[in-house]
């Protein structure tokens, strides 16, 4: 009996390792969609969270670490705060995979946590009382069936007191097509879209012997990937929705969910489904030159950033908010809060 039981425990962490292993992938990966150009992410904000920011709203990002091309580092949360004009909106992206056949629904506990914690750093102290500000949140469920939720629950009871309801609206993202992602906004989330048909090739590649099957999927997915998600990018990259370099990172992306997914079945080779990603990459674009153009770009937008964040900060000392809090906000150093607020200061 003990040794049964030790048996399973040894199996359960083993799946429990490989579930996380599977969850960081698309953690990483959708972290790394969230650092791309600030139009292309404030486009998919707006998308997701219906609202109408400026594609040159300043974007102020809730983490100390940056998730390179390789995916090779991870960052703790995923809360940005959108500077438009004078006001400043906090917002909360999280994804789960297949949330409704797992049952896990402790994800909302995590979206909790994270914005508690972003919201006693932007706590607001008066005589009376303490004001905390969550970030507004959403779940994107990467995959979903006739179970998920529209909205996640955390019931959080005082007693007394009475009890409040924390609910997390999700998106069943799958239910999108390739045009709605492109008319709603979120074309930089296409290459989590490869998920389209990850359980009907599973189903097809578990049947031993129906080749026929597993290549008519690998023809299906080939059309996905070329008429759909690759042709989306360049359309967006045309219409200048995305830069060039967010089009290269994009398709770097799905080249590499398309490896975890799908590198290893046989007959996909054979069609060369791989083959798409690997000449948009070399053909469509060099990264070299991207990198430069990106380059100036990037100094350009610092430029204007800096200044922005001047003038963001000001409005922000005048409503007599901390330097400490504004300084945390604009990335300005506090040095150069206190030189303006001594600026400000009445002669």
């Amino acid at each position: 009996m003990q040794g049964g039981f030790a048996l399973q425990t040894n199996t359960q962490t083993q799946n429990e390792a490989t579930e996380n292993s599977i969850n960081q992938i698309y953690d990483k990966i959708l972290k790394r969609i969230l650092t791309l150009s600030s139009g292309a992410v404030l486009n998919l904000i707006n998308g997701l969270f219906k609202t109408n920011f400026p594609t040159d709203s300043k974007i102020v990002y809730n983490w100390t670490e940056n998730i390179d091309d390789n995916l090779g580092k991870t960052i703790s949360d995923t809360i940005l705060s959108i500077y438009a004009g004078d006001e400043c909106h906090r917002f909360h992206i999280e994804a789960e995979i297949d949330c409704a056949d797992t049952n896990d629904t402790s994800i909302v506990l995590r979206v909790f946590e994270y914005g508690y914690r972003d919201a006693l750093k932007h706590r607001d102290v008066n005589r009376e009382k303490i004001i905390l500000k969550f970030p507004e949140p959403k779940i994107i469920l990467l995959e979903h069936n006739s179970k998920s939720p529209d909205e996640v629950v955390l019931e959080l009871d005082f007693g007394v007191k009475g009890r409040i309801d924390f609910s997390v609206p999700t998106v069943k993202f799958l239910d999108y097509t390739v045009e709605e992602l492109n008319t709603q906004r979120m074309v930089i989330l296409l290459p989590l879209y490869l998920l389209k048909l990850r359980k009907q090739i599973d189903r097809s590649v578990k049947q031993d012997g129906n080749k026929v099957d597993v290549r008519h999927n690998a023809l299906e997915l080939k059309d996905l990937i070329d008429n759909g998600i690759l042709k989306a990018i360049n359309d967006n990259e045309k219409a200048g929705n995305i830069d060039s370099y967010d089009a290269y990172v994009l398709a770097g992306l799905a080249k590499k969910l398309y490896d975890h997914l799908y590198g290893s079945i046989q007959e996909f080779k054979v069609e060369g489904v791989r083959s798409m990603l690997d000449d948009m990459l070399l053909v469509e674009y060099e990264e070299e030159l991207i990198i430069a153009k990106r380059k100036i770009a990037q100094e350009v937008a610092q430029e204007t950033e800096s200044k922005t964040a001047l003038e963001i900060a000001k409005n922000l000392l005048e409503q007599g908010l901390a330097p400490e809090n504004i300084a945390m906000a604009t990335k300005l150093s506090i040095e150069k809060i206190k030189e303006l607020q001594f600026q400000l200061m009445p002669a």
